[in-house]
C-alpha cells in the first residue's frame, strides 16, 4: 500500500449551524501524516466580489474617495502549519496571503501606490472581522503510531460567517515539496429563524420587507414604552 494512502483530514464538528444565538464556533482540525513529514491546512470560502469604500484625505479631511471592486476574494481564509514548517519564501509561493493576492483583480478608485496597499488594507479588515488568519505552528504533532503522526489544531468560525460550503485542504510536505493532498467540505447552514428569514429575503422579498418594517415599529414602540415607564419614576 502507498505510504501516503492513509493521509486524511477531519473537522470536528463536521458542520456549523447558524441559529438565533449563534456567536461563532470553534472547530478542531486533525490529520494523520507520515512520520517526519510536515503539514499545511487551508480553509477557504467561496470566491466573491467585494465592493468597498476607500477612504482618503481631501482638503485635510478624511472622507470617502470612491468605490473599489475586488473580484475573486475568498469569503474566508485560514492557514495553519505544523510547528516544524517555517513560512519561508518557497512555502509562501504556494500558500498564504500572497497566493490570494495573485488571484485578485481591483477596479475603481485605486490609490497611487496601487493594489498592494489595497490588499494590505483588505487583509487588516478581514483579520479584524475574524475571517482571515495565518497561523504558523498552530498544527501540533501528537501521538505517533504505525508510521503515522497525528497533528491537531483549532480555529474559530466567527459569528459573521456566511452560509455555504467551505473547502478544507490538507497538504503534506516533505523537504518543502507537496507530496500528497486531501480535501474535505465543511457545511455552514442556517437553521431555525435565520433560515426562515433568509428564505423570505430571497424568495418573498416584499413579505420580508413588510415583516422587517413591522418588527422595527414594534421594537421601537416597546423600547419607547420601557424608557417612558422608567422616566416616570
Amino acid at each position: 500500500m502507498d505510504a501516503w494512502a492513509d493521509a486524511h483530514l477531519r473537522i470536528d464538528p463536521p458542520y456549523v449551524h447558524i441559529r438565533e444565538s449563534f456567536q461563532g464556533q470553534p472547530l478542531t482540525l486533525s490529520a494523520a501524516i507520515p512520520d517526519g513529514a510536515s503539514a499545511v491546512v487551508e480553509l477557504r470560502g467561496q470566491a466573491k466580489e467585494l465592493v468597498l469604500l476607500r477612504q482618503g484625505r481631501r482638503g485635510g479631511l478624511w472622507m470617502s474617495v470612491g468605490e473599489v471592486k475586488i473580484a475573486n476574494c475568498p469569503s474566508l481564509y485560514f492557514l495553519l502549519t505544523t510547528e516544524d514548517l517555517k513560512l519561508h519564501a518557497d512555502i509562501e509561493k504556494q500558500f498564504g496571503y500572497d497566493v490570494i493576492k495573485n488571484g485578485l483583480t481591483f477596479q475603481g478608485a485605486i490609490p497611487q501606490n496601487g493594489a498592494a496597499s489595497l490588499f494590505s488594507e483588505l487583509v487588516k479588515l478581514k483579520e479584524h472581522e475574524g475571517l482571515f488568519g495565518v497561523f504558523p505552528g498552530a498544527l501540533k504533532k501528537t501521538e505517533s503510531k504505525n508510521g503515522q503522526t497525528w497533528v491537531r489544531g483549532q480555529i474559530f468560525m466567527p459569528g459573521n460567517v456566511s452560509a455555504g460550503v467551505y473547502k478544507a485542504s490538507l497538504f503534506i510536505l516533505n523537504s518543502g515539496h507537496v507530496t500528497e493532498q486531501r480535501r474535505v467540505d465543511l457545511s455552514v447552514e442556517m437553521k431555525g429563524m435565520p433560515a426562515i428569514l433568509a428564505t423570505l429575503a430571497h424568495e418573498h422579498a416584499i413579505l420580508y420587507g413588510v415583516l422587517a418594517v413591522v418588527i422595527a415599529v414594534v421594537t421601537g414602540f416597546v423600547m419607547g414604552f420601557i424608557f417612558k415607564g422608567r422616566g416616570a419614576h
